[in-house]
């Protein structure tokens, strides 16, 4: 990874989970700790993070409360729950306060990494899994605009430059844009 991915875990048994932050140091995560949903409040106003960790039964503010403040003030920010509890109204609570995911403890290291890679690094997936098949498509389509066509084979490059005009919208490589715009 380039850019450390930032994350912020909340829990009051932090301590325990000190296995599960070592293994996502060395993965080249950037792991900060608190123990309550008020420092992690505090933390979310000194710095920025990529996502939350947090547990539903903290001392002070509750995670269900503390989803609530982040909410309010980084709607966007990714969280997910970490929580022994397996009560269903806290998971339909959580969930419908638009948390990324709800995990149950007790946590192995993969399932955490798992579930990083699936909200955070999605964008990149994307990205690249998009340049690699344009630019497996491009020679084709090149190849078709250098031949004579009939008008249907012109409609259907242009549904295929449609296609991928919509695929690489999103993407954040500039070169295949570059490309794309090019063709």
């Amino acid at each position: 990874m380039t850019d450390k991915i930032k994350i912020l875990w909340a829990d009051d048994e932090i301590d325990l989970l000190k296995p599960h932050i070592i293994f996502l140091t060395q993965k080249g995560y950037d792991v900060t700790t608190v123990k309550s949903g008020n420092e992690a409040l505090e933390e979310l106003k000194q710095q920025s993070f990529d996502i939350v960790f947090l547990d539903e039964n903290m001392p002070g503010l509750t995670g269900l409360e503390t989803i609530t403040q982040i909410k309010k003030h980084f709607a966007s920010l990714p969280i997910v729950m970490i929580t022994k509890s397996e009560e269903e109204h806290i998971m339909e609570d959580a969930i419908g306060a638009n948390i990324k995911d709800y995990l149950i403890k007790p946590v192995n290291p993969h399932q955490i990494l798992h579930c990083l890679k699936k909200h955070t690094e999605n964008i990149r997936f994307i990205t690249e899994k998009n340049s690699s098949d344009y630019q497996q498509n491009f020679r084709s389509i090149s190849m078709k605009l250098m031949d004579k066509m009939s008008s249907s084979e012109w409609i259907d490059i242009y549904k295929e430059l449609v296609y991928w005009d919509i695929e690489l919208e999103s993407t954040t490589d500039e070169n295949i844009k570059s490309i794309f715009r090019s063709q």
